[in-house]
């Protein structure tokens, strides 16, 4: 007698090739089967499921995976599962789906796995309970996603570079800023930020323009919150072809969380050095079969090892998905945002006989003394809100639609550093102001030399931005010439508009200025405060008002050739209108990509990739009094990118490595000489990368990298020189382990160094930076608290940050405008997860 009946949905390509489809089951050409790569039950991808019919994703799975998967059918019949999404093998995925089934997977060959009940389980089986305290070793997995290329391919597919980092390990490392989540990519250099206000970096040796959150250009002008972020996506590289508008070098990508479908609540405290206070909550709830929703919040507050410096910020973040049915999701998200944050323009540099020096370096400043005055700050208020349709048409084709609006509102002011003046011992200052005829000096070549900066206050009052974007995306498979093609279309609009009054002023001896005019000297050696005024006025200011639009039509792709061969193709058409306070532009691109990938084995590839970006070019400029300025437009950039490459997959593949030789040329590039905006021809930059990242082992997670950088100006005063805050050599890693069982379960540690090459500290590359090394840690301990939930964890967690209390300089915005790195630093937290 039969003991139970079973159904084949595995290896569902041969069966169709044989000529045995059902309406049902996705259906996949003999071509395909043939092409396939061999099978593996251990190898790990990428799993993204809606919530449905176990017979669905169990057929999604054997066709994703090319292994048979054997069960009994009415054993599965009307079993309903949530939405399964991440990295995984094949058995890893199969129990989170059968999670509170009847039902277990057990591997009946070396490609084949069979679904039986418990109690059909050989009798010689004991199941024995294990019991593991400790972090789900799926948070550190993550996945490169659609965006670079709309398509659904996976690591080894891909002919680019793309890093993620994921949220545990931001957890680990307790950052929250997005400048100390970079630190774990190579190739990426800090630049100022507009005195910290924004993020603000170079990748591959080009500055960023712009930040992107799900794919969607967000404002340069606010910092990230790290809050609602699931992981972080480093894309290297032009990607113009579904990102439009970008800097040649690459993007950062945000990826925010989305609701789960199991119920999750994280909470956490954490305080830390410079009376940093952090509470954070996220909380995960599968309302029911169709509904959930996801909301995250978190409040900060602390000072800094900077004199008078403060940071207040709030978040709060809600995302819901509505199952609609089994072929349509709907989503919705809100955000809102409140910061305030001293604005610090950071330390000078000074002349010397030896060339310029900073100043801190030269007289033995501490590091605490700010140059600026308590009045500084840069406040903002940020909302932003999406709708989307994820729609499956049917096994083969679906669509995505999506709507996203953007607000924001800061107003900022400063004392703006204008000059550097540099006094004998001797000459007459009293209280900011000569009472003599003065001794003017070039060098600062005397211990007794009085040095002081000409300020003046100014900033941007009632700045606003409001932003629109719609997109949609259509993707589908279908076979050409006996080959498979997996193609994307996509269409997305935007328009922004931004405004802004700015104004300059100061005192002398209480009575004000000129326009834009200096106040009274201040001392850098004995710094008195308070001579500036601490308010503006917009009143008599003209407003200043900026707009784009932009609509952009691509279509990527991928074809199958062989077994071993796949060839990426792409194009992006953009039309954009960009309007300032002088003549509008309007310009017309096309940017094209290819990529081949070969395939040596299941676990290694090669690639090669070409690829084109463009950007408009606008100028916030100011005159050198301040009595005027405005917003105007040239000419777009334009770039290309050529790059070779190895990928590997480990253990596995719970190991990634990466290796690639690139070469970038951009092309009207925006410079200042003198008082003037000019376009040169341009900057090249050429280098090595090499990436690890992955867990190699049950508990280990690890995160390295090394980049070369050989980065150059083409044209101007300082052709052949190094752009500034471009290091030539990066290097990261980062370790940890965990305990999952035995005497130690529980407790984890990880330990991580990151090394920033000399940088210059302007184009002239007249002075030095340095180079440093940070070094950080982090220990905790797991307690199991079942009065929370079945799984609910306890987290005691120290950090440490620039162990060694490295001083070193981070960035710099010019000769008057040098960021100061931060000093050793210590963290505790409590974290609760049920």
């Amino acid at each position: 007698m039969q003991r139970f009946k079973k159904t084949t949905l595995g290896f569902l390509v041969a069966a169709i090739a044989a000529g045995a489809s059902s309406n049902s089951l996705a259906q996949t050409s003999p071509s395909t089967a043939a092409n396939a790569p061999q099978a593996s039950a251990d190898q790990m991808f990428d799993v993204d499921l809606p919530a449905g019919s176990l017979t669905q994703a169990i057929t999604a799975l054997s066709l994703q995976s090319r292994v048979q998967i054997l069960m009994d059918s009415d054993l599965v019949r009307n079993i309903e599962v949530p939405a399964l999404k991440g990295r995984y093998t094949l058995e890893q995925a199969l129990q989170r789906l059968l999670k509170g089934t009847a039902l277990v997977p057990r591997r009946s060959g070396p490609t084949a796995f069979t679904l039986e009940t418990v109690n059909e389980m050989p009798e010689n089986v004991v199941m024995e309970e294990v019991v593991v305290i400790g972090t789900d070793g799926s948070r550190y997995q993550t996945s490169a996603g659609l965006s670079l290329t709309g398509l659904p391919l996976d690591y080894l597919e891909l002919p680019r570079v793309v890093e993620v980092i994921s949220e545990q390990l931001i957890l680990d490392q307790k950052v929250t800023e997005l400048e100390e989540v970079l630190r774990n990519v190579p190739g990426i250099s800090l630049s100022d930020g507009f005195g910290g206000s924004n993020n603000d970096y170079l990748i591959r040796g080009f500055r960023r323009s712009a930040v992107y959150q799900d794919g969607i250009r967000s404002r340069p002008s606010l910092r990230v919150n790290t809050t609602n972020a699931e992981s972080v996506k480093v894309i290297k590289g032009p990607a113009s072809i579904t990102y439009g508008q970008v800097e040649p070098g690459g993007l950062v990508d945000i990826v925010t969380k989305k609701p789960l479908s199991e119920r999750r609540v994280y909470t956490e405290m954490r305080v830390g050095s410079f009376d940093n206070r952090h509470f954070l909550v996220d909380v995960s709830v599968p309302v029911n079969k169709s509904f959930a929703f996801r909301l995250n919040a978190s409040t900060q507050d602390n000072d800094s090892f900077r004199d008078f410096f403060s940071i207040e910020r709030d978040a709060l973040a809600l995302t819901t998905a509505y199952q609609w049915s089994d072929s349509t999701k709907l989503t919705a998200s809100y955000e809102y945002r409140d910061e305030f944050r001293s604005f610090d323009r950071g330390t000078v540099t000074v002349p010397t006989p030896n060339g310029r020096e900073i100043i801190n370096r030269v007289f033995n400043i501490p590091i605490e003394r700010r140059f600026g005055e308590p009045f500084e700050k840069i406040d903002t208020e940020y909302q932003y809100g999406t709708l989307g349709l994820e729609h499956d048409i049917n096994s083969k084709w679906s669509m995505n639609l999506g709507l996203a609006f953007e607000k924001f509102k800061s107003d900022d002011l400063q004392a703006r550093p204008r000059a550097l003046i540099i006094l004998d011992e001797s000459a007459p200052v009293s209280n900011g102001f000569f009472t003599g005829v003065p001794q003017f000096e070039s060098v600062v070549d005397e211990a007794t030399d009085q040095v002081f900066l000409a300020r003046r206050t100014d900033g941007s009052i009632d700045r606003e931005v409001e932003a629109l974007q719609f997109n949609a995306r259509l993707n589908g498979e279908l076979n050409l010439a006996g080959m498979r093609h997996r193609v994307a279309f996509g269409l997305d609009y935007q328009e922004q508009e931004g405004s802004r009054f700015f104004n300059a002023t100061a005192t002398s001896n209480g009575v004000p200025v000129a326009l834009g005019g200096n106040g009274p000297l201040f001392d850098l050696k004995n710094p008195v405060y308070g001579n500036l005024p601490s308010t503006l006025s917009s009143e008599g200011r003209p407003l200043i008002e900026d707009e784009n639009n932009d609509i952009g039509l691509y279509i990527n792709d991928y074809i199958d050739l062989s077994e071993r061969w796949g060839l990426l193709m792409g194009v992006r058409y953009d039309s954009i209108d960009v309007d300032g306070d002088g003549p509008a532009k309007s310009e017309t691109e096309l940017s094209p990509q290819l990529g081949l990938t070969y395939r040596l084995n299941n676990s290694m590839a090669l690639f090669a990739s070409y690829a084109e970006a463009f950007e408009p070019n606008t100028a916030f400029v100011i005159s050198p009094d301040g009595s005027s300025s405005s917003t105007e437009v040239y000419d777009p950039e334009d770039s290309r990118q050529y790059e070779l490459g190895f990928k590997a997959q480990w253990f596995e593949g719970r190991l990634n490595s990466t290796a690639s030789i690139y070469s970038i040329e951009k092309n009207n590039v925006l410079t200042i000489v003198g008082d003037e905006v000019q376009l040169i021809k341009g900057q090249e930059s050429q280098g090595f990368e090499l990436s690890l990242s992955g867990q190699p082992t049950p508990g280990m997670n690890i995160s390295a990298g090394y980049a070369y950088t050989d980065a150059e100006i083409k044209s101007g005063a300082n052709v052949g020189k190094r752009p500034r805050n471009v290091a030539e050599h990066t290097f990261n890693v980062w370790s940890s382990y965990e305990f999952y069982q035995g005497s130690l379960q529980g407790l984890g540690a990880g330990i991580g160094a990151f090394y920033m090459g000399d940088r210059y500290g302007d184009n002239a590359n007249s002075w030095n930076l340095g180079n440093y090394t940070t070094v950080d840690a982090s220990v905790w301990y797991n307690l199991a608290v079942k009065s929370f939930s079945a799984d609910g964890l306890l987290r005691f967690q120290l950090s440490a940050k620039n162990i060694f209390d490295k001083e070193y300089y981070a960035a710099s915005g010019g000769d008057l405008r040098v960021t100061i790195g931060t000093p050793r630093s210590l963290f505790a937290s409590v974290s609760a997860t049920f």
